[in-house]
């Protein structure tokens, strides 16, 4: 919602930069001045199509959310990624008795 509001804002206060603009060249009734529309004709027109387009980013962002709702219990991903066939074991024999750290650091001495 906030979105939609700064995209209005920033149609608004771009069409009031260019205001003379838009009455001369992109206005739809120009050759009608009596009519005083100076440009508010395109100014609608913009921001109409902009609140059509955030109805229907809404409407997808519902149909989106359902997702969310599938509980993972349902979800079967065993024939989609491929079995490991290799027999995995620990490689890893850990190092005991080792003193190497003490042996090279070492405070230094005082003369």
């Amino acid at each position: 919602m906030s979105t939609q509001c700064l995209l209005k804002l920033g149609i608004v206060a771009w069409y009031e930069a260019n205001k003379t603009y838009v009455a001369n060249v992109l206005c739809e009734n120009k050759a009608r001045p009596q009519m005083k529309c100076n440009g508010k004709c395109y100014l609608r027109k913009q921001l109409n199509k902009t609140e059509n387009t955030q109805q229907e980013n809404q409407i997808k962002k519902v149909s989106v959310e359902w997702l969310d709702f599938i509980p993972a219990s349902h979800i079967m991903l065993s024939g989609i990624f491929p079995t490991s066939s290799i027999n995995h074991t620990d490689n890893y024999k850990p190092i005991v008795g080792c003193n190497i750290v003490s042996s090279i650091f070492h405070p230094p001495s005082v003369f």
